[in-house]
């Protein structure tokens, strides 16, 4: 007892210290400032350029597994969050029902707690029910609601309670009822940057063996709140279409998507859902098993509003499966973390397709890595490539920063006005040529060494036998 009231008491005061830290900051996106290519929407132009998706470089072994006396039902799953103390650097894990730390992101701590005891044990598990996500919420005044909960209510139920807290340990639910009486099984959180509500990632419907209609299938649907307890009608934002089924040849083949996911990144949403792939259906299984079998990979999908979701072109995987402790990729954290010049991302790992048998099925948490910025990027080959931006709107002069890899070739950048004409002393000719790979590539013409102020502009990357990943307005 004496243990876990020294753990509460440790814990509480490193969060309330996060919590002192985070109420005077202004709520950001990832990367502010930032703009990616995985779109078109702020491209004017681009010529000889090929848009690719990246997939992530995963650690061959999970960080995260079933270890302690306490943990049961075939292995941890990160329905959950990470989040990193930016005072600190500690990392914070919300995972199933559980809560661990860790000082690196791949050495993980599950702290004896005062919240649930198993056979006499204190454990770590924290949160009231399984299938849930934590927001850490910075524009929150109120200390004691500074954390807050989606959790799933069993299928037969549906829908979503809320819960809150003042350290992410010790929770109160908002209410007797459902904060929402739509969805089923896993649900993803955002506080959205841009107009400050929340909006819930959810799959919509309780899927059925043998759908009779899209209705009956995994989905990717989404709710909003201006204050986390009353909620918009649901909207379905995320369907199969022929390109996703069109491997299937037999009746019971076909795509679902296991959960939706969206998180605000620079000048864009991104979204990394597992794409479930249903090969058969299993017609008898154990308690634990699903009837569910196929394998199940992580894609990328784009927003500009965190609403409204596309598709990539280009489906490869973000996050593949591979060919030990995640042949399948069942989920992700609610959102990526920014650590030095990388992009991590926690998933949910299977040892077999979905429908695997217990044993040898196993479920583990894993961790996948991009470069900074580095889900997409536009190539050039031998061929000079072009890309131009729409209009920046003036402001101050800010430096530039260009993530890019140009090993083997070239790429410049110009400075052009609203007609397309370049600016005095921003030429290509006046540009340091960027010759090497880096993702925060400084820019500079001469003896200028900042972007325009006062008028609005555009940019222009020529590149050839280079890849160009996104640019940034450095701002103080």
């Amino acid at each position: 007892m004496l243990l876990a009231r020294i753990v509460r008491t440790t814990v509480l005061f490193t969060t309330l210290l996060g919590v002192a830290t985070i109420a005077a900051a202004e709520l950001k996106p990832l990367r502010d400032g930032t703009e990616l290519f995985v779109d078109d929407v702020r491209i004017a132009r681009k010529e000889n350029v090929t848009r690719r998706v990246h997939a992530a470089e995963k650690l061959d072994r999970p960080v995260m597994v079933s270890d302690q006396p306490w943990e049961r039902g075939g292995g941890p799953r990160i329905y959950g969050t990470v989040h990193r103390d930016a005072a600190t650097g500690e990392f914070r894990m919300w995972y199933s029902r559980q809560y661990a730390t860790s000082r690196d992101g791949i050495h993980w701590t599950k702290p004896a707690l005062d919240v649930v005891q198993k056979e006499g044990r204190w454990t770590n598990f924290v949160l009231p029910k399984s299938g849930g996500a934590v927001v850490i919420d910075e524009m929150e005044p109120d200390p004691a609601k500074r954390y807050k909960a989606l959790l799933a209510e069993p299928i037969a139920v549906g829908g979503f309670s809320g819960y809150y807290s003042a350290d992410g340990i010790h929770w109160t639910r908002y209410g007797d009822e459902r904060i929402f009486t739509v969805g089923s099984e896993i649900g993803h959180i955002l506080r959205d940057p841009a107009t400050k509500k929340y909006f819930a990632y959810i799959r919509p419907y309780a899927p059925k063996p043998r759908p009779k209609n899209v209705n009956q299938k995994r989905l990717g649907a989404v709710v909003t709140s201006d204050d986390f307890e009353h909620w918009s009608e649901m909207q379905v934002v995320l369907t199969p279409d022929a390109v996703d089924d069109a491997w299937a040849t037999e009746p019971d083949q076909r795509t679902e998507f296991y959960a939706m996911n969206g998180f605000a990144y620079g000048g864009s949403y991104l979204g990394i859902i597992p794409v479930f792939r249903i090969e058969r259906i299993l017609p008898k299984v154990k308690q634990g098993e699903s009837s569910f079998d196929g394998p199940m990979e992580a894609q990328l999908i784009t927003s500009r509003d965190g609403l409204a979701w596309s598709r990539m072109a280009e489906r490869n995987p973000v996050i593949p499966g591979g060919k030990d402790f995640d042949k399948s990729i069942m989920n992700v954290a609610i959102a990526p973390l920014v650590v030095g010049d990388e992009v991590w991302e926690y998933y949910t790992a299977i040892n077999t397709t979905h429908g695997g048998t217990i044993p040898p099925k196993r479920i583990a948490i894993g961790l996948a890595k991009w470069r900074l910025d580095g889900f997409v990027s536009l190539d050039a080959g031998a061929e000079e490539g072009v890309v131009e931006t729409t209009s920046l709107p003036a402001g101050e002069a800010l430096p530039l920063e260009i993530n890019a890899k140009a090993v083997d070739g070239t790429l410049t950048v110009e400075v052009l006005d609203e007609a397309g004409a370049v600016l005095p002393g921003y030429s290509a000719g006046e540009f340091e040529p960027i010759r090497s790979e880096g993702v925060r590539h400084r820019a500079a013409w001469k003896d200028r060494p900042l972007l325009p102020c006062g008028q609005a502009y555009r940019l222009r990357f020529v590149l050839q036998n280079a890849s160009l990943f996104s640019y940034t307005l450095v701002r103080p």
